[in-house]
């Protein structure tokens, strides 16, 4: 049996064993501070397309991003409170309306992430306490891509595939998947069925322990992605590190990894030959 140990700490086989990896920094969830706080009643609404501000656009435009929810932050005292404090207060938040919003939490196998922005400073002290959550979507080099038309239930309908992750780098190996368009050369390609570890309320779990819960699922993941047991194509997998943990990042994305670099895709394989 051939093992893909996880070189690797901090962020992030059908028939062979299972490996997983982390990767360093912080999640890509996308937040914005305005230099001038919008009031409540110029905040966009959900379901209405925008620049990364607040300037209405309609969905059939180009635009930045879609919103997804507008809410309100928990009591977090007068003062304004440091970036991880607010982190911590948006993100879950935003993170669980966008799987509401895409119809799937498989979003974490996307290109599709979680923005949110708050008030700024002179709004804090005025008395704002709003928060407002979209989707924005990443271009596979990590700038913005701006997109067309609605994203609501993309992920529940067809959609996957048009968002989805591929790697030019081992996801189970290495620090950095060096994510790539999914019709480029790439090693490996996320898959539906991200796993859930917990809530942010929960301890942050070892490698160790993400490894014994992803061990069976993304197999099976893979498996069903593939079509067929292989023996060059297996499941990898990452999962975010302890430091995102609090701010909702408390999944697993199950990845079909092959043993070389191919051209193509690995959804319904089944026994054929491995794209060249």
């Amino acid at each position: 049996m051939r093992c893909w140990r996880a070189a690797v700490v901090a962020l992030a086989a059908l028939s062979l064993a299972a490996c997983t990896a982390r990767v360093a920094g912080t999640p890509d969830a996308q937040v914005v501070r305005p230099s001038i706080t919008p009031t409540v009643d110029e905040l966009p609404e959900p379901g209405q397309c925008t620049t990364t501000g607040v300037e209405v656009l309609d969905c059939a435009q180009r635009h930045d991003a879609e919103v997804t929810e507008v809410g309100t932050l928990p009591e977090l005292g007068t003062a304004y409170p440091d970036d991880r404090d607010l982190r911590r207060a948006v993100l879950p938040p935003c993170r669980a309306a966008l799987t509401a919003y895409l119809g799937s939490a498989d979003h974490d196998a996307t290109r599709l992430q979680a923005h949110a922005f708050w008030p700024s400073r002179d709004g804090w002290a005025r008395g704002d306490r709003w928060r407002v959550c979209a989707v924005v979507e990443l271009a596979p080099d990590g700038s913005r891509a701006p997109r067309t038309g609605s994203a609501k239930d993309l992920l529940k309908a067809a959609g996957f595939s048009t968002v989805q992750l591929c790697a030019a780098a081992s996801p189970g190996v290495d620090r950095d998947a060096a994510i790539t368009g999914c019709d480029q050369p790439h090693r490996a390609e996320a898959v539906p069925g991200v796993l859930s570890l917990g809530t942010p309320g929960d301890p942050a779990p070892s490698l160790e322990q993400v490894n014994a819960k992803a061990a069976d699922h993304c197999a099976r993941a893979v498996r069903s992605y593939v079509g067929a047991d292989r023996p060059d194509v297996f499941a990898s997998w990452r999962a975010f590190g302890s430091q995102a943990w609090s701010e909702g990042f408390t999944s697993a994305v199950c990845y079909a990894e092959a043993t070389r670099p191919f051209t193509g895709r690995l959804w319904g394989l089944g026994a054929n030959p491995l794209p060249a």
